[in-house]
């Protein structure tokens, strides 16, 4: 008891000299925002990047005195003002991004919520472990990662949540505290894949696992027959990774043509010498970034392109590769700032027995609106519900679809027409689409898709009572 008095006027102290220390913050008006679509400038407060949980405190704390919003950005690659909000004041965590502790004998790393999946990579690389669930990609940051509550192309893993030991997390009146299954359960469900409305992320316990060697073996598959090899798979004692790309087909009738499967079999390092190892898990860097970028702006209007892009993806997976590898595709040549049309992914989670069903429809719903889709990946995602608003309360086949938006008025409402039928036709077949899209559900959508949604904003209400952390998600959807 004493000791929770003494914590609690620790955090009065704390706080109040937060407020004392705002009055310092410099005001940078008429700043303009936007996300990697392009498609959500915003003016805003200013950005901070703060170097110190004290400094953050004391940005709360100015945002409280002058009646602003807080709102919490990574890399801003959702792609519905999930990351900013009009006249807020812009929270980039970019400069608290150190590793603080690692526990190889427990497989656990505590790491601040700015580091990117990269510099975790390479700190794991350096002691022989590998990160156990994350984006295909390793450029995004924790933080932001945590927010959406990402999944990945490990088959073994739901979503991120399920790696997560603890956050640390800093609440609207400037408390932080440790949230976990154990202590503070309910905001650990909340804060992860919570789009910063419950909180600011300071830092992540998580689990990890060895740097495992993988064999890749390449097949393809019908459309019909897809569900059947997932179920396949599954059984398999040696399956490491899976992922896939369904093919397209702009010179027939059919939009969609065969599935290519990448299945990474785990082997046996001790088959190798320790040398030839090094040589495998050494961490492969970018290359023939400016041809890769040229090829990608023709891609959106080459129909050649778009048949056979598949192929080099699939080739450079033609020797035993390691976990840290696999999960570090560079993606660097995708950023084009093309002036007239941009890139938008959108993934939806489909209850695997429906999968060829919603192919079917997305083929034709693509067809009828003749959206320009250039790519669509393929995954599996077991189950895993606690995050508040999980999107895989069953087993759900993920479906990641890339296409290219003009920027015109006419296409962005063919975009949203798109969406929405596709919400639609899985909402229809019991399954979700992901929220960090364009915000192009309507809100009866997001409600019967996500229908904990109102109870989420409710709880956010609790925690948050003044709505210091917004978002332009949160702003459209919450009807309470």
């Amino acid at each position: 008891m004493h000791y929770q008095n003494f914590s609690n006027i620790f955090i009065s102290i704390v706080i109040f000299f937060s407020y004392l220390q705002a009055q310092d913050i410099p005001q940078k008006d008429n700043v303009t925002i936007n996300d990697f679509s392009r498609l959500n400038s915003t003016q805003i407060h200013h950005i901070n990047t703060p170097t110190s949980y004290q400094e953050l405190q004391s940005i709360l704390a100015y945002a409280d005195q002058n009646n602003l919003k807080i709102a919490v950005s990574g890399i801003r690659h959702s792609q519905g003002g999930h990351a900013f909000y009009r006249n807020a004041i812009i929270i980039n965590l970019e400069k608290l991004n150190k590793i603080l502790d690692f526990n190889p004998h427990e497989k656990l790393i505590t790491v601040q919520a700015g580091a990117t999946w990269e510099q975790l990579q390479e700190f794991l690389h350096g002691h022989g472990f590998a990160v156990k669930i994350m984006q295909y990609a390793n450029i995004f940051s924790l933080g932001g990662s945590l927010s959406v509550n990402c999944n990945g192309i490990d088959p073994h893993y739901g979503p991120l949540i399920e790696s997560v030991e603890s956050i640390k997390i800093l609440q609207a009146d400037g408390s932080i505290i440790i949230a976990s299954r154990s202590e503070n359960s309910e905001l650990f469900c909340l804060a992860i894949g919570g789009y910063g409305l419950c909180g600011i992320i300071l830092e992540v316990t998580l689990q990890v696992v060895k740097d495992d060697l993988y064999k890749p073996a390449i097949t393809t598959t019908s459309i019909h027959d897809y569900t059947k090899k997932i179920k396949m798979l599954l059984k398999n004692p040696n399956m490491g990774f899976h992922f896939a790309f369904l093919t397209l087909t702009p010179f027939k009738k059919n939009l969609f043509g065969k599935i290519v499967c990448l299945d990474f079999n785990k082997i046996d390092p001790a088959q190798f010498s320790d040398k030839k190892q090094k040589k495998i898990r050494q961490l492969q860097q970018p290359q023939f970034t400016k041809i890769k970028k040229m090829g990608v702006k023709l891609w959106s209007k080459s129909k050649i392109i778009k048949a056979f892009h598949w192929i080099p993806e699939t080739k450079k997976y033609n020797k035993v590769i390691s976990r840290n590898n696999i999960m570090r595709p560079p993606v660097d040549h995708m950023c084009i700032n093309s002036l007239k049309s941009t890139h938008l992914l959108q993934e939806y989670f489909i209850p695997i027995d429906k999968f060829t069903q919603f192919i079917q429809s997305l083929e034709k719903i693509t067809q009828q609106l003749n959206v320009n889709i250039m790519h669509i990946a393929l995954r599996y995602i077991p189950k895993n519900t606690e995050s508040y608003l999980n999107y895989t309360s069953t087993d759900r086949i993920g479906i990641v679809i890339l296409l290219n938006q003009k920027f015109t008025e006419q296409d962005y409402k063919k975009t949203e027409q798109w969406t929405q039928k596709l919400i639609e036709s899985a909402y229809t077949l019991g399954g979700a689409y992901y929220l960090p899209i364009q915000l192009h559900a309507t809100k009866d959508q997001a409600l019967k898709t996500y229908p904990q949604l109102d109870n989420f904003f409710a709880l956010k209400k609790s925690y948050d009572p003044a709505e210091l952390f917004m978002n332009h998600f949160y702003k459209k959807y919450c009807t309470t």
